[in-house]
Parts: C-alpha cells; structure tokens; sequence
C-alpha cells in the first residue's frame, strides 16, 4: 500500500486552526476539496443577546433579494422569517429589502454564535478559511461548459451574452479574465473561427462565496492564494449614510441629539419628535397644527403620542380637551428642567389606565426568572409573533448597573434591560464578551452508588464502599459490610442502600455512627441535600441570585434549581441536574461560583 503524504503547506496551518473553527469550517467547505486554503473576512455584529456573523457584500448589478439571502449562510437557510428580522435591524439603512441597489453596502447575516464561539470574535472581525484550493483556474473546472463557436461570434459579444455584463464594465471585465483562462491555446482573442471547440465560464460561478478573491484590485486573475500568516484582517466597511425621504413639506424631524426628553423617548422605545410641525386632522375643519420647537412629541412603536408642555395648554388648547380629540395622543405637563425620570414617570402616569404590570417571570431549563422594574413597558414585535419588552429603571450608580450577562441573557429573551443613571443619558449596552465557552464541572449520575462516589470525590470527602463494620446484636458480635463516608470534619456515617433492615439499623446507631438509608427512588438532588444535613453542613438549596447590585425592589432575580454548598476555598459549588443557560453560567461564574452539572440523571 502507498500511503499519499499530506500537502506540506496544510501540516503547519492544521496545527493553527482551532476547533471551533474547524468545527464552522465545515458549514462551508465544500464536498471536494483541493490543495490550499482561501480565506474570507467575516463581521461579528450584535444583535438581541447574539453575536451574528455577517458576510459583508456590496450589491452588485443583476442581484435579487432572494438570490443573495437563498445562497448565504445557515439563518436563511432554517428559519428564513428569522433572518429577514435580524437583517432588518442590521441593516437599518435598508428602508426597502424589495429595491436594492448596486454598490449598497450590506451585512448578510449567516449565524448566531455564542461568546467565544470563535477566536478574534470579540474583535468584530474574524478571518476563516472557507475552501481549500490550489489554484483559481483549478476551481473554474466545475462552473465552464463547451461551446461550439458559430458563423458570426466574437468573444466580447460571447462574454457579455452568455456571462454577463456590458463591455468594459466589472463582470464583463472578469469574464474576459476567467475565458482566457480557460482557453489557454487562444492566443488571438480576435482570431476565433466557426466549428471551434472552446470553453465558456459559466455565471455560476460569480454565486460561489470565494469568487471576489479570484481577482486582485486590478481586476486581474490571481495565480497563487496568499498564505494566511501574510493576510491582514480587513476591517469592516462602514454603513452608507442614507437619508430619510422626505414625506410632505413641513415634515416633522426626529432629534440626534441628547437631553432629558430624548433620553425619556428612548428608554421606552420612542422617537423624540422637537422640530417643524406635526398636522394632527380633525373630524371636521383644517388639520390642529403642533409646532413641535415648543411643545416637543414622543412618538411610540405602537402608534401612541405624548405631548410635553410646561403650560396647561397646548396651542391655546386645554389638556383635556387635546386628549380628547384623539384616543391615542397623550399630552403631560412637565417643568422646563424636568430630568429624564420625572419625563418618564408623567408618560407612564399618563397611561396608568392601561392594562400593566412591573413583573415579569418565566422559567428556562434549571433556572427561574422574576424580574421587576420601576416601569415596564411592552410593544409586539415587528413580526406580530413574540412581544418585546422595555424594563425602565433609574439607578443611583454605574456600580448598580445589571450584570452584563444578564443583560444579553434578557435580551435573547426579548426583556430590553434600560437602566437611567442619575443625571447622566442611558447609555447604549454592549454586553462583555469573553473567549472560550462556560466552564462546567460534572459528576456521575448514573446510578446512585456512583453519585455519592464522585460527589465524594468532588467534594474532598473520603468514601469507602464495602467497609467492614461491627456490632452487637442480639448479644454476639456480627460482622457486616456496608459504606463509610467520611467528610473530613471528624465527622463520619455509613450509607445504607437497602442492604440494612430494623433493629440492626438501631443497633449500628447505638454504637454512636449515623447511617443514612438512600430509598430506591430517591433523585440525586435529594440524595446530596440529605448527605449535606446529615453532615452537618451549611448549603441553600434553590440559591437566589440578584443581576444588579442593588435592592431586591427592581431587579432580576435568577432561581437555581440545585444545591449551592460553600466552601473552605472560598469557591462555591453549584450542583444541578438540568442545564443552565450558557450566559447565566458566565455569570455564576463571576460571582465566585462553579457550577457542577449531574450527568445521565434519566436513569437513576
């Protein structure tokens, strides 16, 4: 047998690949492989709690909306209706996904990753080899077909026919590059004759992910791919400014700016509407006309309006009277220095008739949530189907701000954590992000005896099964094999089984040693609580822990189904049989907290 030597260029950069790369390198590799590595620049955007990775692409002429989604990445491909959300926000310069255009500037989203899922993530920009190759002319051999040339072709009529694009423009241009490649033995492109066999490549090719790298920035085919080590990240292209078309004279524009009434209008998912006029119609007579300068507007998602003045009129309209022209505008009176939170806490007085709570609460796997702020506001999402809520609440210090896993945590949640911090803007959140995945310890659940094994072994206790003891019985001496733990305190006790019954259990505690009987069907949570009071040792079973710190009053409290157990280390133990969500595991993590998971419980 004759074994093939791998390619000496890809020893050195198998050894650089990470697994988690090498794990997403499969969702694009694809099935036949050649000789070297083509690499590709990717951008880690956030959005709702994930980090996405987005393929930046610039519409090129010909493209379609369907064409450029259908082609990239696993979002489109497994929830469609999903990834039209996410590019929506990403994409905010996007006003209409149906009218693209050439040269727009795009972030493609194609996957949610976890934090740390890929090296350099945290960066924004991550660089993966997408497909191995050795050179470009050998990966046009799949996408040319032959073609017979007939009385009266010519190659620039062939190119543009046939693969696209007008003479002298970028795709024409690269056609004429990838014909002569595949066509070495024309060496007069003018000199072509009817009845010849040549090769035409086919526009295919231009859908493939690596087809720009083909081509250097003369537009010229590349003869050899660039080792990864010589490639410098590319950073990102910036988002185009697209102005806002304008809709009637007179428009009503929406403030960049800052202050206490913007920052009112974004904590509860507003706009902040303080120049030209707004035209409110009227059942009968001319539109009311709100000069916006003097009597500022928040427009909400749901269509609501909330007036702000400083006088008991508006437009030399009483209050009352505004309000009831229309069901859905709102109009309160605020001081002229009025902070964020007074703006605030009169907007949601002003709708203190509305159906509304200032709790939330729902359960995930192992864990419970209630959370509870000063105020809540909810709003359906754009697709009808999840609400998202805004949870308001103003905080005295940066230091009592919600832990920044929580927050993202929330926010795949669709919960929008908005903390106001006194006398200073709400500041926009992006979670910390840390490289490589939660650590998590685990012990074996397989069978009882080999839970109380491995938690011994987990905890530093010393455990003997089929220890001999002795006792009297019945006035003679017997000899019986049962299980000793011992818990390092001086304090020892046997665990029974079943294997012990009546008065030789009394006998045995008799001599001064506890036992501890395991019933048959007894969990493993149950198993290691009651290890722990027989012990005599201090553990909270369900532990409660708070996102922010601060009071209870407003925050987010996070319910643990487990045993948390202290220790002389100084490191908690957190010992659970279901999974926790990866972003509470960080964190726990944070409070000083290793979480220990028990395994294959379902057969216990």
């Amino acid at each position: 047998m004759v074994m093939k030597q791998p390619n000496l260029f890809l020893r050195p950069l198998l050894r650089r690949i990470h697994l988690p790369v090498l794990a997403f390198i499969l969702l694009f590799l694809t099935a036949d492989t050649y000789g070297a590595m083509l690499y590709k620049n990717y951008v880690v955007r956030y959005d709702r709690g994930w980090d996405i990775l987005c393929d930046p692409y610039q519409v090129q002429q010909g493209d379609w909306v369907l064409k450029i989604f259908r082609q990239k990445g696993e979002l489109a491909h497994n929830d469609f209706r999903e990834f039209l959300g996410i590019f929506e926000r990403l994409n905010p310069h996007v006003k209409d996904i149906d009218r693209i255009r050439p040269g727009q500037v795009v972030d493609i989203p194609l996957k949610k990753l976890t934090q740390g899922a890929l090296p350099g993530q945290a960066s924004g920009v991550v660089t993966i080899p997408v497909v191995m190759i050795s050179s470009p002319k050998e990966m046009m051999e799949k996408h040319t077909r032959t073609y017979t040339i007939q009385r009266g072709d010519t190659v620039s009529t062939l190119i543009a026919n046939q693969f696209g694009g007008r003479y002298g423009n970028t795709t024409y241009s690269q056609g004429l590059e990838l014909f002569k490649a595949a066509n070495p033995h024309i060496k007069d492109l003018n000199r072509i004759y009817a009845g010849q066999k040549i090769y035409m490549p086919d526009p295919s090719i231009r859908e493939q992910s690596w087809y720009s790298a083909l081509f250097d920035e003369a537009g010229n085919l590349v003869e050899q791919i660039t080792d990864a080590e010589e490639t410098e990240p590319v950073e990102p292209q910036p988002q185009p400014a697209v102005a806002p078309a304008p809709e009637m004279a007179a428009l009503p524009s929406e403030t960049a700016g800052t202050g206490p009434a913007a920052e009112a209008a974004s904590a509860i998912g507003g706009r902040l509407l303080d120049k030209g006029t707004y035209f409110f119609p009227m059942k009968q007579g001319k539109d009311f006309e709100l000069d916006l300068s003097r009597y500022p507007m928040i427009d909400l998602q749901n269509g609501s309006k909330v007036i702000l003045t400083s006088q008991d009129r508006v437009m030399n309209v009483d209050l009352p009277l505004i309000q009831s022209y229309w069901d859905n505008v709102k109009a309160v009176k605020v001081s002229d220095n009025a902070s964020s939170q007074d703006i605030l806490e009169a907007v949601f007085s002003a709708f203190s008739g509305e159906a509304s709570s200032n709790h939330l609460a729902f359960d995930d796997g192992g864990v419970s949530i209630k959370l509870s702020a000063k105020w809540i506001r909810t709003e359906p999402s754009a697709d009808g189907r999840v609400p998202r809520h805004s949870c308001i609440t103003p905080i005295m210090s940066a230091s009592e701000r919600t832990h920044d896993s929580i927050v993202r945590y929330l926010d795949q949640n669709d919960i929008l954590i908005k903390e106001i911090l006194s006398g200073t803007p709400e500041a926009t959140r992006r979670p910390i992000r840390t490289e490589g995945a939660a650590d998590v310890g685990s012990i074996d659940g397989t069978s009882q005896k080999a839970l109380i094994d491995s938690f011994a072994a987990l905890m530093g206790f010393h455990y003997s099964p089929n220890t001999s003891i002795s006792f009297p019985y019945a006035g003679i001496q017997v000899q019986a094999l049962s299980n000793l733990l011992s818990f390092g305190n001086g304090r020892e006790i046997l665990i029974d089984f079943g294997d012990l019954y009546g008065d030789a259990v009394n006998a045995i505690r008799g001599t001064g040693l506890e036992i501890l009987q395991i019933n048959v069907d007894a969990g493993p949570v149950e198993i290691i609580q009651r290890l722990m009071e027989t012990a005599g040792m201090a553990y909270t079973a369900s532990p409660i822990f708070y996102g922010a710190k601060r009071s209870a009053e407003f925050n987010t409290a996070i319910s643990v189904n487990g045993i948390l157990i202290p220790t002389d280390t100084g490191e908690n133990r957190l010992i659970t049989e279901k999974k926790i969500p990866e972003l509470i595991i960080t964190f726990l993590q944070d409070q000083d907290i290793k979480l220990v998971r028990i395994k294959d419980t379902a057969r216990l």
